[in-house]
């Protein structure tokens, strides 16, 4: 009472602090209202082809194209590339005078030129085809001026932005891969050069002629193999490599005996359910699964398979163990149903909840079986003229079909209890209808089953994922370095040290661990000013499984290097190029040891053999006996007949070759053939490859790590 009294006594100052707080609060917004009508800067997320990004943009274009997918910076990453795209095609066609008039827009749009953003978006997943009747619904929608949903419109809009961007990006693919031409002596020399064969003599000495144990790898060696592949490993932007142990959470023996009991528990509760009704209510509210179907035994897994033969309808079994988790089952119906059934129907429709609807489809429905019993009309003959559904012109045919194809209202009508010839009047979530069974197709009288499922994962307890978290706390607080968490990692059961390739500042996965959000918290610590080569995060990552969801595992996370922009260092690359770099100084010693002319001594020398290769055409991706080996076939053609080559490195082994005999190529029989396949080749590349060179020339300056 006494804090009241003070409150009321200062009542001007608690007013005085909340408009304060309000002003605070009105200003702050007027500061990030950007180009949106406040006084800030604009929030400036990157720039290409001198079009600036804005944060909001991209956040609009995210929401409307990227969003729902199942790892957030997979749909960042997209609608960032998409940006950058539309910004490097609006300034090639604007200088190239390249545009979408209203008429072009509006075909693509609604059109039989529909854009194939278009068809994408509105494509029925069903039956493959565009949903044109909702696509025109839009279009009409949006010329009556209709109050559309908020997102709706925004999605819209940047469909639209799409759209276009797609239109002006084939429009200069176009312009250019009309302008690519292959002149008649290319096409020619292509030809003779394709159809230029050889056939020659190989041995081939395996890298692990040698043991590793007597290969010595120094620094230098991998510097070497770096700097004579420069073309590979030279960074465009600064990179860094991040070292992490993975403690994972597993359920122990106890979790697994409280979640079998627990489960016991249920299955009593369960048995005690003695409607469907409150079967169904049951099973979802312990997020179990409730079939409306009948199940042949073979169709069945886990123990309930044997047991359900012997089981009476209520009868609950479990729990049993099957793929992971513990089970109840309980029988909820059985008999001899039939495998199909062949029927027709007729469909009066209503909306579901619309009660006065319901009831005239079902007066409706009444009146037509009416006519069907007392033979006043045909069944079929009503279905044409009655019926709302695309069976109509059939006469309400639906053909034979098997259980699970109807809802499950309809298929208990046409499948359980039901006789040939009759009728049955049923409601669904699309009307009512009137069924007339007319035949049932028996592939043997062996009973099915109808059985309803509560499963619970064994999942490590809350006590569990506490007890690991407490043992990834201990280790890195008492190892603030690398070395310091390898060594204490080091001949722990279920842990080791695990080594990213070199990310980038908006790199989203990181190693075996997947992407999401946690895994970008770790990029974003590596990337942050205060993070150096050798130090341990302070934080424990948490991941989390996404089907149960618990926490599965804890990672302690380490900086092992940065690099800057440039040739990458022998420290970034050791364990990657390793393998490469020992074939290398193994083949280096073979080669050296290689000597003589004849190619019989030089494979008994090293306990190997000589093997042929005949006809080998130029253009030849791998020989049979010699795999991919360019480096040995540019040898044995450029090489005279009769000739051996010094020893070759390969990407296999060493290599010593003897040209038998070359075939020279031929120009081909038909140049304007030739012409015209290598110009449509050519043209071809121009949709994959014309924006990617654009976009190597345009750099984007790439803010994102700021602001995600």
């Amino acid at each position: 009472m006494a804090l009241i009294g003070k409150i009321r006594n200062n009542f001007w100052f608690v007013l005085l602090v909340l408009g304060l707080a309000l002003a605070a609060f009105v200003i702050m917004d007027m500061m990030n209202a950007g180009n949106q009508g406040g006084l800030g800067p604009k929030q400036i997320i990157g720039e290409v082809a001198g079009t600036e990004i804005d944060y909001r943009d991209f956040q609009k274009a995210e929401q409307a194209l990227y969003s729902g997918g199942t790892d957030s910076y997979a749909g960042k990453t997209s609608a960032w590339n998409y940006l950058t795209e539309k910004a490097i095609v609006e300034d090639q066609a604007s200088n190239l005078g390249i545009g979408v008039s209203g008429d072009e827009l509006s075909e693509l749009l609604f059109g039989s030129q529909l854009s194939p953003v278009i068809q994408n978006v509105y494509r029925n997943p069903q039956t493959g085809q565009v949903d044109m009747q909702s696509l025109l619904g839009v279009k009409q929608a949006l010329q009556n001026g209709d109050e559309l949903n908020p997102d709706f419109v925004l999605r819209w809009e940047e469909l639209q932005k799409q759209v276009i961007k797609i239109a002006k990006q084939e429009k200069i693919n176009a312009l250019v891969s009309k302008s690519i031409f292959t002149p008649k002596f290319i096409a020619e020399n292509i030809g003779i050069k394709s159809s230029e064969k050889v056939s020659f003599d190989f041995v081939k000495i395996p890298f692990d002629n040698i043991e590793d144990s007597e290969v010595t790898l120094a620094d230098t060696d991998y510097s070497s193999y770096i700097s004579d592949n420069a073309f590979i490993y030279t960074n465009e932007e600064e990179t860094r490599v991040i070292e992490y142990a993975v403690l994972d959470v597993l359920p122990t023996a106890e979790d697994s005996v409280n979640i079998k009991a627990d489960l016991a528990d249920r299955a009593t509760e369960f048995k005690s359910k003695s409607s469907s009704t409150e079967d169904s209510l049951y099973v979802i509210n312990n997020e179990g699964f409730y079939s409306p179907f009948y199940a042949r035994q073979d169709d069945l897994t886990g123990p309930i398979k044997d047991a359900v033969v012997d089981m009476n309808v209520g009868d609950v079994y479990g729990p049993y163990l099957d793929n992971g988790g513990y089970f109840i089952a309980k029988l909820t119906g059985k008999g001899v149903i039939p495998d199909s059934v062949q029927a027709s129907h007729i469909l009066r429709p209503a909306a579901q909840g619309d009660v006065v609807g319901m009831a005239s489809a079902r007066a409706y429905i009444d009146s037509l079986r009416v006519l069907v019993e007392t033979r006043k009309a045909d069944f079929a003959d009503l279905a044409i003229d009655n019926s709302s559904d695309g069976s109509a012109a059939q006469g309400g045919d639906l053909g034979t079909f098997a259980q699970g194809r109807m809802v499950p209202e309809f298929n208990k009508a046409a499948f359980v209890g039901s006789t040939e010839g009759g009728l049955y009047t049923v409601q669904t979530q699309f009307g009512v209808h009137l069924i007339n069974v007319k035949k049932k197709v028996f592939n043997d009288t062996n009973p099915k089953y109808k059985i309803a499922l509560i499963r619970s994962a064994i999942v490590p307890s809350e006590e569990t994922q506490n007890t690991v978290y407490e043992v990834a706390d201990q280790i890195v607080s008492a190892n603030r370095s690398l070395d310091a968490l390898r060594t204490a990692v080091e001949g722990k059961a279920n842990m080791s040290i695990e080594r990213t390739a070199p990310l980038k500042a908006n790199d989203y996965l990181v190693g075996a661990l997947g992407g999401g959000e946690t895994s970008r918290e770790i990029v974003r610590w590596a990337y942050d000013v205060d993070s150096k080569a050798g130090e341990v995060s302070p934080s424990i990552y948490t991941y989390t499984d996404l089907v149960n969801y618990f926490n599965n595992k804890y990672v302690l996370a380490g900086l092992a290097s940065v690099t800057a922009p440039g040739l990458s260092t022998v420290s970034d690359l050791k364990n990657d190029i390793e393998v490469s770099v020992m074939n290398l100084k193994k083949g280096e010693s073979i080669a050296s040891k290689i000597s003589g002319s004849d190619l019989a001594s030089i494979a008994s020398s090293f306990n190997t053999s000589v093997e042929s290769a005949n006809d080998v055409a130029f253009t030849a991706g791998g020989v049979t006996g010699l795999g991919n080996e360019p480096k040995v076939l540019a040898a044995a053609l450029s090489q005279a007949e009769g000739s051996m080559s010094k020893a070759i490195i390969g990407n296999n082994g060493v290599y010593v070759v003897r040209t038998n005999s070359k075939t020279a190529g031929t120009a081909p029989a038909n140049v304007l053939a030739q012409t015209r396949s290598l110009n449509n080749t050519n043209r071809g590349r121009v949709n994959f490859s014309l924006l990617n060179s654009l976009k190597e020339k345009f750099k984007a300056t790439d803010n994102r790590s700021k602001y995600f």
